[in-house]
């Protein structure tokens, strides 16, 4: 059986659900850093904005935090809720755009990572969750941003890869378009008796729009990390991490 349509990369099915280098030792090893950089107190209120299927939620949650993980995509919210079960975890997760998040109580902090943001959707591009978490975010609050950084990530792009076996295997092609700094993904994912296309779109920022981005929001740019390791930031680095703060007067 053979289906030929396109899928929102987030959809159920998707090879994320399964991306063999989200492990949890990675994940443990994130959340150590996120903790530090954050100087999180005991039972801290946190936002996971695109938490996808709650690997960084879960965790802060198995740590005694507070979390309330936002996804716009029902598989990935299903698939979040599944996996917090089946750890004995509560999280409090919600399938929602993050541009359009309206908090009901103020958050101590806020972590948007795995290329979150810079996804477009059928909503268009998502920049504006970067102000919606600011008002999210009690007075001094931090918000932690991973993304890749534009320059590195395109000389580093691969036109191509292929991975699995004859029978099982996922296809990728990917193309960057320099008029609207937009990376397409296609995903051609191949099982014995189906065949499944996704698509993934998201925009690469630069250092400086990046921190443009934020201090337009209103947060003040705190720290730049290339790493979780906590490597300063450089114009070779492939990812960024930035921390912005809200005023403590907000």
């Amino acid at each position: 059986m053979r289906d030929e349509s396109k899928f929102n990369f987030f959809e159920a099915g998707s090879p994320f659900l399964t991306h063999p280098l989200l492990t949890r030792e990675r994940t443990a090893a994130e959340i150590d850093f996120i903790e530090a950089e954050l100087t999180l107190a005991a039972g801290a209120r946190l936002l996971d904005v695109g938490c996808g299927f709650g690997r960084h939620s879960i965790e802060l949650a198995r740590r005694g935090y507070a979390v309330v993980g936002i996804d716009p995509a029902a598989a990935m919210i299903a698939a979040a809720r599944l996996c917090a079960e089946e750890t004995a975890v509560s999280v409090d997760f919600r399938q929602v755009y993050a541009e359009q998040f309206v908090a009901e109580k103020p958050f101590d902090a806020a972590i948007c990572l795995f290329t979150s943001l810079g996804q477009v959707s059928e909503q268009g591009e998502n920049s504006g969750l970067a102000r919606r978490v600011y008002d999210a975010l009690k007075p001094g609050g931090q918000f932690m941003v991973e993304a890749p950084q534009r320059g590195t990530a395109v000389a580093q792009l691969r036109a191509a890869d292929k991975f699995g076996d004859d029978e099982r295997y996922t296809a990728v092609s990917r193309h960057y378009d320099p008029q609207t700094r937009l990376v397409t993904e296609n995903f051609h994912v191949v099982a014995p008796g189906t065949e499944q296309s996704y698509r993934l779109c998201y925009r690469l920022y630069d250092r400086s729009e990046l921190f443009a981005l934020l201090a337009k929001a209103g947060f003040i740019i705190q720290a730049a990390y290339s790493s979780y390791e906590g490597t300063a930031l450089a114009d070779e680095h492939p990812t960024m991490l930035v921390i912005g703060q809200k005023e403590q007067t907000g």
